[in-house]
């Protein structure tokens, strides 16, 4: 089998996480190989050049990489605000794409990147991963068999201390998880959104948000961001009819609480950055051979999520309750 070849581009924090991972696999399986890494940052570069060595194509640009024939797919990790120009490029190109969550930060820019996607027959795909969380796939499991009878609410903490942000906020930054989360065990999408947030430590930049989005049915689901809490947390409480569950999506740990007590669900814990890669990998086969394919974290996943995240600050800009819409898009189409 041929190796896929994959650009990544950004190599910050998260960014080499992804080289180490493609790294990996390469090494393991042969099915993909790093083509190149690409940061504007001379610094980052050197720093990712003494971790992984210097026999990797180190770029400070990536615009000779539009073209390549050699190139498979781009995996991007750089900073939310460039991921719509540079996403954009590449499929209007014709090369397949992973963004990193949020896909862009403007509904509109999303979408448009879905209708490239599917106009250039390319695959496009989000970082979302917990779709590939173990843990998260059987709380799913769990709510699709009614374990804990109708869900009345769910509950997210996802909170964590960081230093003052200057260039960013904690609403797009954390939330995108916790909408996809929901989307993904719960199977809907919320009609209405409000938002309370604020920054205290940065006037301009939230660092604190409460977000609550009510689904058809009266589903509510509540939602805490903050960067002020010294607690690390990515936790979800869903509570039933029946009984509750609750899963630690950090060690995809899941309990589920009924008549008859407290109970551990077995996960067998995944490694969810590795698991999207592969999944990103076959995607790209799959489309090239022309064979039928479901991408679990399309680009219209992305967009409907950027969605939210704007209704959530619309909400606490406007301090009242936002109605959703989520525009139907066609799925990107198979190749052909």
């Amino acid at each position: 089998m041929t190796p896929l070849r994959i650009a990544v581009i950004g190599s910050g924090y998260w960014g080499r996480k992804v080289i180490r991972e493609i790294l990996e696999i390469g090494r393991s399986t042969g099915q993909i190989e790093l083509h190149s890494v690409v940061d504007s940052s001379p610094a980052s570069l050197a720093q990712c050049q003494q971790e992984f060595g210097s026999g990797i194509d180190y770029r400070l640009d990536y615009q000779d990489l539009v073209q390549d024939p050699s190139l498979s797919g781009v995996h991007i990790a750089s900073p939310n605000g460039t991921h719509f120009d540079i996403a954009s490029r590449f499929l209007r190109a014709g090369k397949n794409i992973l963004v990193e969550k949020p896909l862009t930060l403007k509904t509109v820019e999303s979408y448009e990147l879905v209708r490239l996607a599917a106009e250039n027959k390319c695959v496009l795909s989000v970082g979302h991963i917990h779709r590939f969380n173990n843990g998260v796939r059987e709380l799913r499991r769990v709510i699709a068999e009614g374990e804990i009878g109708e869900p009345y609410y769910v509950d997210f903490r996802w909170t964590g201390f960081m230093n003052p942000q200057l260039q960013r906020e904690v609403i797009t930054d954390l939330a995108p998880h916790p909408f996809d989360i929901c989307n993904y065990a719960l199977d809907a999408w919320p009609e209405k959104i409000s938002c309370k947030g604020r920054g205290y430590r940065t006037k301009q930049n939230e660092e604190v948000a409460f977000i609550t989005g009510e689904h058809k049915g009266g589903l509510m689901a509540h939602i805490e961001v903050s960067w002020l809490d010294r607690d690390k947390r990515r936790e979800v409480a869903i509570v039933g009819s029946n009984g509750m569950a609750f899963l630690d999506c950090m060690s995809q740990k899941l309990f589920v609480e009924d008549s008859s007590g407290r109970r551990e669900i077995p996960v067998l814990p995944s490694n969810t950055i590795a698991s999207e890669i592969i999944h990103f990998a076959d995607c790209i086969r799959n489309s090239r051979d022309s064979t039928t394919y479901s991408n679990h974290s399309d680009g219209m996943l992305g967009a409907r999520v950027v969605s939210l995240l704007e209704a959530s600050r619309e909400s606490m800009f406007q301090d009242r309750t936002i109605p959703v819409q989520l525009p139907i898009m066609p799925e990107i189409p198979v190749r052909q």
